[in-house]
């Protein structure tokens, strides 16, 4: 099993962070203690519930054998990948990935289609990243990011 905790940077942060975010994910996975929580709100947006769920409903339901929705609770089955049970606190959205690597994929492109800009933690693998790649492209007038 594979536990994600995946946080909506906020716009104004995101070039801040870039080319730190071993600094961000030290940051994160220390979520939930009291003296990181105003660390984690100053840095993060909260969810927007309904863009998420939006997003699980219509880019994972497709693909997924069944969709159980509770009370801000989502069970998703597929009966060769496995299963994927979400949940959300204020400022993440909490991932269980049971099977294939390929319901982290699919979890994950969903949730780029949406925003390009989550960051995403695994701490007892050590694993942190974007879920969309940034990319930089040179302008004569300023820099700019540009997602993928």
């Amino acid at each position: 099993m594979r536990t994600y905790g995946i946080y909506k940077i906020k716009e104004m942060y995101q070039t801040f962070v870039l080319g730190r975010e071993r600094l961000l994910y030290d940051l994160l996975k220390e979520d939930g203690r009291e003296n990181h929580l105003q660390e984690v709100r100053y840095l993060c947006d909260r969810l927007e519930i309904s863009n998420v769920e939006q997003a699980i409903m219509s880019e994972l339901g497709k693909n997924f054998h069944t969709v159980e929705a509770g009370d801000m609770k989502y069970t998703l089955t597929h009966p060769l990948k496995g299963t994927i049970d979400i949940g959300f606190s204020s400022h993440a959205l909490h991932a269980a990935c049971h099977g294939s690597r390929m319901l982290d994929l699919d979890l994950f492109v969903a949730l780029s289609s949406v925003e390009d800009r989550y960051f995403a933690i695994m701490d007892e693998a050590g694993e942190w990243g974007w879920l969309k790649p940034v990319r930089y492209t040179s302008s004569p007038l300023e820099p700019q990011y540009v997602f993928v």
